[in-house]
């Protein structure tokens, strides 16, 4: 006897399969898809020609427990390092997010760090560092939006992020820790910081680049705190 799989179980799958499977040509990244099932469906186009990202995001925001926002990213081990100049197109909202993440997986509580740039121009770095908790969060200063060069390193389980705003030169800005186990997805994120709408930013001179452990690799977060690191945080821009 045969069994026929109703239609709309064949169509959910479709769509839940075109959510995370988005294979065309991403550059150095090999998937993209929506985090956290906004409503506004996200999406990414690579230019080869000009080395461009255009990257639509929707999403209610990357905060708290859960998170929605559009994702292009690639799966690595071991340590990294990359580097992005990121601007976001026309208006929105203030706390509208773009940046780079790295992550565990896919689920929507999944632990993560990123360092992001709001709409205002803040510069944040944010960490998850189990499944299901809140976000951490460290807010920079900032004196207003522009075009801004960001770098996310990954070194064992300390996540470091440096910053250059307008073609200045980058600035070493604030580290943590996040342990993740076995392959991590790397890539770039864009989150409206609203339900309703959905935000474009175009990256460029994005970069990856593998890097060998160093001894920063095993000092705590205290460590680092306690070094002087919050020192660092003056308006420079």
């Amino acid at each position: 006897m045969r069994k026929f799989i109703p239609i709309c179980v064949l169509i959910a799958a479709a769509l839940a399969i075109a959510a995370f499977a988005q294979t065309a040509n991403l550059g150095i990244f090999t998937d993209s898809g929506d985090v956290g099932g906004p409503a506004r469906r996200g999406s990414a186009e690579f230019n080869a020609a000009s080395g461009q990202y255009r990257i639509t995001g929707s999403g209610a925001n990357i905060w708290d427990k859960q998170d929605q926002f559009q994702f292009v990213w690639k799966e690595m081990t071991g340590n990294f390092a990359v580097t992005a100049t990121l601007e976001f197109l026309g208006k929105g909202e203030d706390h509208r997010k773009a940046g780079i993440m790295f992550r565990q997986s896919l689920d929507a509580d999944s632990p993560y760090g990123d360092f992001l740039i709001h709409g205002t121009g803040m510069p944040g770095l944010q960490w998850r560092p189990n499944k299901g908790e809140s976000t951490n969060s460290f807010d920079m200063p900032y004196d207003g939006p522009g075009k801004y060069k960001i770098k996310l390193v990954r070194n064992g389980v300390g996540i470091s992020s440096s910053l250059a705003k307008d073609g200045q030169p980058m600035k070493d800005m604030a580290r943590t820790e996040v342990t993740f186990r076995g392959p991590v997805l790397v890539g770039l994120v864009v989150c409206a910081h609203n339900a309703n709408n959905s935000e474009t930013v175009i990256f460029s001179d994005v970069a990856i680049e593998a890097l060998a452990a160093t001894p920063a690799a095993t000092k705590a977060p205290e460590a680092l705190w306690s070094a002087g690191l919050h020192t660092q945080f003056a308006p420079v821009f």
